[in-house]
């Protein structure tokens, strides 16, 4: 009997993977602490195939704090900072939760209205849209993935974006 091809039906998240960055490291404006952690995710072919679209971004410590994580500007500051050295993200964050919107939000904001209401740049967002797909298909080049999940990875990123009102 032949072996059929296996299918993934992962139309969601089923492998979550938490990127947690810490007040600690917010305050401490420690990004190589961040990027150190996200390197083992680009180690093997294995991986980066895994684990694309699984990554949730959470910033830890300020339940407390009255303000949404968008309207703290050293919140901001790392997650810009992350954005520009980590172009991967794209490939790892996932497409159903607010990691991409708050990724965004941080970087491509010109004005914090509080109550995480934020105006976006569109240059900027266009910028960071450049960055993100190019490290997207820095990891599919690299490792060889098929053209159609890029394809498919692609749209999913910019309906995310039509749905946010950032695109």
């Amino acid at each position: 009997m032949a072996k059929s091809p296996r299918i993934d039906l992962r139309p969601g998240v089923t492998e979550p993977v938490v990127l947690m960055i810490s007040r600690r490291e917010v305050e401490a404006k420690d990004l190589a602490s961040v990027v150190s952690r996200l390197k083992v995710f680009l180690a093997t072919r294995e991986d980066a195939w895994r684990y694309r679209g699984q990554m949730t971004l959470v910033v830890d410590g300020y339940n407390q704090d009255p303000r949404e994580l968008v309207d703290i500007p050293e919140v901001r500051a790392l997650l810009r900072d992350l954005e520009a050295a980590w172009p991967y993200w794209a490939h790892f964050f996932n497409q159903v939760d607010d990691s991409i919107k708050l990724l965004l939000s941080c970087v491509a904001g010109h004005r914090f209205l509080g109550r995480g209401a934020v105006e976006m740049d569109a240059d900027l967002v266009a910028g960071a849209l450049a960055r993100g797909f190019g490290g997207m298909n820095a990891v599919f080049e690299r490792f060889g993935f098929p053209e159609d999940e890029l394809e498919r990875m692609s749209k999913g990123l910019v309906e995310v974006l039509e749905q946010a009102g950032m695109a």
